[in-house]
C-alpha cells in the first residue's frame, strides 16, 4: 500500500478490517519517486473518477477527511494520489479545501478550484463536486471526438511524407546511372526530383536542424502575444475549420460560463475564469473587454455583442436568459446544442477529408513515381521496343 505515512496506512487498514500483525515500510529512491510522478500526467480519466468518488463519498456522509484518505488509497494515479495526500494534510493543519486544492495548479484548473471555493463558501460540496464531474465529462467526450476525427489524416500526412522520402532518398540514386550513361536529356519533372533527391541526401543535416531551428522559432514566437494573436486569429479564420473551432469554443464558453454561475459564482468572477479556459486568445481578449464593460453596469449582452466574436444568436440566447433570470440554464442548453453542432461538423468534414487526402496522396506519389519512370519509357522508346 502506497501512503505519506505509516499512520494512514494503519487507518486504511484498520477500516477495512485487517488484523495488523506486521508494518514494514519501503521508501521509494528521491530518482525513482520524480520518475514516477513526471512520466504519468493526471488525464481527465482519472479527474473524473476521483470527482464522482468524492462527491458519493461526501453525500453518503462521510467525513470530509476520511473522503480523501480513501480516495487518496483508490487513486492509480501516483501524482493524484500525491496531491490528494498533500491535500488532506493541510485541511486537518486548518486550511480550507479550495486553498489546499489550489496548491497543485498543473493537476487542478482555475474552474476547479473556484468551483470548490463557491460550494465550500455555501456549503453545497456534494451538488458542485457532481457538477464538476458532469463538466469534465462533456469535455472529455468532446475532446475524445475531436482526437479521434485527426487521428486518420495525421497517418495518411506521416505515410506520405515517408513514401516521398523513401523515393527520392533511396529509389532515385538506383536511376541516376542509368540516366547519366544514355546521355538523354531528362525530363523536365525528372531533373526536378533529381535535384530533390540530391538535396537532400547532400544536404539533410542542414535540413533538420534547419527544420528543428525553424520549429523552436515558431513555439517562441507562438508564446509572444502578438505571436498567439495572429495564430488564433488565422484558426478562426480557416475554411470550415475555422467555422467548427468557433463553434468549439462557444461550446466551451457556454459550459464553463454556466457551470460557475450555477454553482452560485458571481458573474465577474466567473467571466474572469472563462477567460483563462477558451484556449484563445482573441476571444479571451474579446471576454476581457466584456468584463470591463460589465463591471461599469451594462448587461452581459451588450459588450459580448459588441466584441463581433459571438454569432448573433449566442447573444441573443443569453440575451432571453438574462430577462427571465435562468442565465445560468440557457448556457448550458445553448452548449448542448453547440457541442451536437460541433460533433456534425466534425463528423462532415472527416466524410469530405478522407477522400480527399487519399486522393491527394494517391496525386503526390504517383507523380513522383511517373516523374522517376518516365526516362525509363523514353530509352526503351529509343532503342526501339
Amino acid at each position: 500500500m502506497k501512503a505519506e505515512d505509516k499512520s494512514l496506512v494503519i487507518d486504511s487498514l484498520l477500516r477495512q478490517d485487517y488484523y495488523i500483525l506486521s508494518l514494514e515500510e519501503e521508501k521509494l529512491s528521491s530518482r525513482e519517486i520524480n520518475l514516477e510522478l513526471n512520466f504519468r500526467p493526471v488525464r481527465t480519466r482519472d479527474m473524473i473518477i476521483a470527482t464522482r468518488q468524492l462527491a458519493t463519498m461526501i453525500a453518503a456522509g462521510l467525513p470530509l477527511l476520511n473522503a480523501l484518505i480513501i480516495l487518496g488509497d483508490q487513486s492509480d494515479n501516483p501524482r493524484l494520489k500525491q496531491a490528494i495526500y498533500k491535500i488532506r494534510d493541510d485541511i486537518e493543519q486548518g486550511m480550507t479545501m479550495w486553498a489546499a486544492v489550489a496548491k497543485h495548479p498543473r493537476i487542478f484548473s482555475p474552474i476547479y478550484i473556484n468551483m470548490l471555493r463557491a460550494g465550500e463558501t455555501g456549503g453545497i460540496l456534494e451538488p458542485v463536486l457532481e457538477k464538476l464531474a458532469d463538466y469534465l465529462e462533456k469535455e472529455q467526450e468532446i475532446n475524445s471526438r475531436i482526437k479521434a476525427a485527426s487521428i486518420y489524416p495525421t497517418i495518411i500526412t506521416i505515410f506520405a511524407i515517408l513514401m516521398v522520402f523513401f523515393i527520392t532518398v533511396f529509389v532515385m540514386p538506383t536511376f541516376v546511372t542509368m540516366y547519366q550513361s544514355s546521355g538523354a536529356e531528362l525530363p523536365g519533372p525528372t531533373r526536378v526530383l533529381l535535384a530533390i533527391s540530391f538535396f537532400i541526401r547532400q544536404r539533410w543535416v542542414f535540413l533538420i536542424l534547419g527544420t528543428i531551428m525553424l520549429i523552436i522559432a515558431f513555439k517562441l514566437w507562438s508564446k509572444t502575444r502578438q505571436g498567439r494573436l495572429v495564430i488564433d486569429y488565422l484558426y478562426l479564420h480557416l475554411p470550415v475549420i475555422g467555422k467548427t473551432l468557433s463553434r468549439l469554443i462557444v461550446a466551451r464558453f457556454s459550459r464553463t460560463l454556466g457551470t460557475l454561475l450555477r454553482s452560485g459564482i458571481p458573474v465577474l468572477q466567473a467571466m474572469e475564469i472563462v477567460e483563462g479556459t477558451v484556449g484563445n486568445k482573441v476571444i479571451a481578449d474579446a471576454i476581457k473587454g466584456a468584463r470591463a464593460n460589465i463591471s461599469k453596469g451594462e448587461s452581459i449582452t451588450v459588450p459580448l455583442k459588441a466584441t463581433g466574436v459571438f454569432e448573433p444568436m449566442v447573444t441573443n440566447m443569453i440575451a432571453v436568459g438574462e430577462e427571465s433570470g435562468s442565465l445560468d440554464e440557457m448556457l448550458i442548453r445553448m452548449a448542448d446544442y453547440f457541442e451536437k453542432e460541433v460533433m456534425y461538423m466534425v463528423d462532415s468534414m472527416m466524410a469530405v477529408i478522407e477522400p480527399v487526402m487519399i486522393f491527394m496522396v494517391a496525386l503526390l506519389v504517383g507523380g513522383i513515381v511517373i516523374a522517376t519512370l518516365l526516362p525509363v519509357f523514353d530509352l526503351v522508346n529509343a532503342v526501339g521496343f
